[in-house]
């Protein structure tokens, strides 16, 4: 099947998400690696549940998948949200490396240019240490934490939210698209 380039990067490239990625997708969100730092770690996620979520994510209209521009192999997802981006990099060699980051920043030169985006928010959960480092590297601010928010046994996470106001996107002096 063909994919179309929808937004190009130097290390990857954002095509239209279609039902045939889910089952990707379905191996990433079974995966423990990438669970421990979602809320819903403990559900198994079924071909059928997957295919269900990423055909709503389509009728959005800003769901991306993120391929790799030297390979052209799968390497993760990203929804835009009205002003919420979530973005998961599902294979474990590209989980490093700049490859989310430039991702997000393709997605939000996406959100800022053509859906008019006043602000772009992100949030992940205290111990993602990764995920946070990505965000931070993307300029995106903390704006809120809400503590505690994750209960896993005895350990408690607190879910942190960060975003960036097109002013700022737009102050930094360079695009990602």
């Amino acid at each position: 099947m063909t994919r179309y380039k929808r937004m190009t990067g130097d290390l990857v490239y954002l095509t239209a998400l279609i039902p045939e990625d889910a089952q990707a997708i379905t191996g990433w969100l079974n995966d423990p690696e990438i669970t421990q730092y979602l809320a819903e770690h403990r559900e198994i996620k079924s071909l059928e549940l997957v295919k269900e979520d990423v055909n709503k994510r389509i009728e959005t209209g800003a769901a991306f998948a993120i391929f790799d521009v030297k390979t052209d192999t799968l390497i993760g997802y990203c929804v835009l949200d009205d002003d919420h981006l979530d973005i998961l990099i599902g294979e474990k060699a590209y989980r490093a490396g700049g490859y989310g980051v430039e991702a997000m920043g393709l997605l939000m030169d996406f959100g800022y240019t053509y859906k008019n985006c006043g602000n772009i928010l992100v949030s992940a959960y205290s111990h993602d240490a990764r995920s946070i480092a990505c965000f931070e590297a993307a300029g995106f601010k903390k704006t809120l934490v809400k503590r505690e928010r994750l209960l896993r046994g005895r350990e408690k996470y607190d879910l942190i939210y960060f975003d960036m106001l097109a002013s700022e996107y737009f102050g930094r002096g360079k695009r990602n698209a």
